[in-house]
């Protein structure tokens, strides 16, 4: 007994490759994908040296995950304490998207899509704050050293960055893959 079959139509064989076609570009060979070339994570406390001493305390936290193509993937957040100075008082926040060795050996992280909440006054900034996180110096208490750095928002009582922080607690760690 002969038993009829459906006749699959020829545009079906069509879709089939070019489905596969797609999800083949789609995920690119591993080989040319960007690899892992360190990380860096760091949280405590620190003073903003460019203040009035004893006018600027934050509490801070990130990691990062450094790529090779000078991508990352990561988290950066810092909020200044009540008490600073007027206008400071907040919390800068966001995920990092790209990194840079720098020529004097500091670390820049970056974020694009950053977020910032005034202390007292609520949200300011619901998204789009691009800013940079610079790590002068890897360390703990007394030598661990970073600044924050907004386009266009330099510090009122130096010029540079907006925040510039000395650890005061915890510490900032590098660990490269090589």
């Amino acid at each position: 007994m002969k038993v009829a079959r459906a006749r699959m139509p020829a545009s079906f064989g069509l879709f089939v490759v070019t489905v596969l076609t797609a999800v083949l570009f789609a995920y690119p060979a591993t080989a040319s994908a960007a690899s892992v070339v360190g990380h860096i994570n760091g949280g405590g406390t620190a003073n903003m040296t460019d203040l009035p001493a004893g006018m600027g305390v934050s509490s801070f936290g990130f990691e990062a995950t450094l790529f090779s193509d000078g991508s990352a993937r990561g988290h950066f957040d810092c909020v200044d304490h009540m008490g600073d100075v007027p206008g400071y008082p907040g919390n800068i926040f966001g995920g990092i998207t790209s990194w840079s060795l720098n020529a004097d050996g500091s670390v820049s992280l970056n974020v694009t899509n950053g977020k910032l909440v005034a202390i007292p006054g609520g949200l300011v900034v619901p998204g789009g704050l691009p800013f940079t996180v610079t790590i002068q110096r890897f360390g703990g208490a007394g030598v661990g050293h970073w600044t924050l750095d907004v386009p266009g928002v330099p510090s009122p009582f130096n010029g540079g960055p907006i925040c510039q922080e000395l650890l005061t607690s915890g510490q900032i760690v590098v660990r490269w893959t090589n």
